[in-house]
C-alpha cells in the first residue's frame, strides 16, 4: 500500500511540475487558485476533521493577512521579507482573539464564528479610508527577496506548489504527533480525554490558533497571486466554500481539502459560464455529499479500493 501511494505521489508531482508547459496560462492560474484555497480548506479541516469544530470564520484570517501584506507593500513599500511574515502574524493574532470561541461547542460555536466573521467583513467594507472599501487595495507586486524576484504567474505557480508541499508534509507530521492524536481523542470523546487529565479547552484553543495561522498563510499566497484584495475575501461565502471544499474532498485527510478545492473551483468556473445561479449547484453538491458520500471523495476512493482488493482476493 505504501509503495502504491509513493508511486501515485510521484506521478502527481510529475504532473504538477509539467502543468505550466502542458496546459497553458489559464489552467496554470486555475490550479494555482486550487492550491491556495486548498490550503485554506486544510486550515478549516484542522478543526473540523480532527477536533470536530465547525468554524465559519476562517475567511477573516485569510483576509486580514492579505490586507496586511497589500497595505504594507502598496502604501508603505515594505519589502516582501517583512510584509509576508507581518501578514501571517496579523492573521494569527486575530486567531488568538477569536480562539476564545472554543469555550463553546456545537451550534453556539458555529454562530459565534459567523458573528466574528461578519465583524471583520464589516470593518473591511466600511472602513474605506483604510481598507479601500469595495475597491480594496490594488497593484500588489509579486514577492521578491533581494535579487530573487517572481516575475510571472508561471514562476509563482511553482512557488505556491512548493509551499503546498511543505505545508502538507508539516501537516502530516503534526497530525501524527501526540498533539494531533489528542485532538482526535477530543473529537471522539471530550469527557474521556478530560478524565485522562487533558486540558481540552487549551488543546482546542492551540489548534484554533494554528488553524488561523495556516489560513493566514493561504491569505498571503492569495494576495500575491490575485494582485489585490477587497472585502469579498473576508465574506461569509468564502468561509462556507472553504468548509465545503474540506467536506467534499474528505475531512480528516490531507489530500481531501485540495480535491475539494479542485471540485468546487472547477465547477464554479465551468457552471458560471452558462448558468447564472451557479451557487445553487454548489449547494446541490454539498447536499449530495452529506447524504451519499459523507466521507467525501477520499472516502469513495477508499471504498472502491477495498472492493477492488476483495474482488482480487476472490479471483482464483
Amino acid at each position: 500500500m505504501d509503495r502504491g501511494r509513493a508511486v501515485l505521489a510521484a506521478v502527481a508531482l510529475a504532473a504538477a511540475l509539467a502543468l505550466p508547459s502542458a496546459a497553458g496560462p489559464f489552467w496554470t492560474g486555475l490550479v494555482t487558485q486550487m492550491y491556495i484555497f486548498g490550503l485554506l480548506a486544510l486550515s478549516v479541516d484542522l478543526l473540523l476533521g480532527h477536533a470536530g469544530l465547525f468554524s465559519l470564520t476562517h475567511a477573516s484570517f485569510f483576509a486580514v493577512s492579505a490586507y496586511t501584506v497589500a497595505i504594507l507593500q502598496v502604501r508603505y513599500a515594505v519589502p516582501t521579507a517583512l510584509a509576508a511574515p507581518a501578514g501571517i502574524l496579523a492573521g494569527t493574532l486575530l486567531a488568538l482573539l477569536f480562539g476564545l470561541a472554543v469555550r463553546t461547542r456545537g451550534v453556539y460555536f458555529i454562530l459565534i464564528t459567523i458573528a466574528f466573521g461578519y465583524v471583520v467583513w464589516g470593518v473591511a467594507h466600511r472602513w474605506s479610508s483604510f481598507t479601500g472599501g469595495d475597491n480594496g487595495v490594488t497593484n500588489v507586486p509579486f514577492p521578491a527577496l533581494g535579487a530573487a524576484a517572481i516575475t510571472s504567474h508561471t514562476q509563482y505557480y511553482y512557488l505556491v506548489l512548493a509551499a503546498v508541499i511543505v505545508c502538507g508534509l508539516g501537516y502530516r507530521v503534526f497530525m501524527r504527533s501526540p498533539f494531533g492524536l489528542g485532538l482526535r481523542g477530543i473529537k471522539a470523546s471530550e469527557s474521556r480525554m478530560q478524565s485522562l487529565g487533558f486540558r481540552t479547552s487549551a488543546h482546542l484553543y492551540a489548534a484554533f490558533v494554528l488553524s488561523g495561522a495556516l489560513a493566514s498563510f493561504a491569505g498571503v499566497l492569495y494576495v500575491y497571486y490575485n494582485k489585490f484584495v477587497n472585502p469579498v475575501a473576508a465574506s461569509f461565502p468564502v468561509s462556507v466554500e472553504a468548509a465545503l471544499m474540506a467536506i467534499v474532498g474528505g475531512t480528516g485527510t490531507i489530500i481531501g481539502p485540495f480535491l475539494g478545492a479542485a471540485v468546487v473551483l472547477g465547477l464554479r468556473n465551468w457552471v458560471s459560464s452558462f448558468f447564472e445561479l451557479h451557487a445553487a449547484v454548489m449547494g446541490a453538491v454539498f447536499i449530495a455529499t452529506v447524504l451519499w458520500a459523507p466521507q467525501g471523495l477520499v472516502g469513495i476512493a477508499g471504498r472502491l479500493r477495498a472492493r477492488f482488493g476483495k474482488a482480487k482476493e476472490r479471483t482464483p
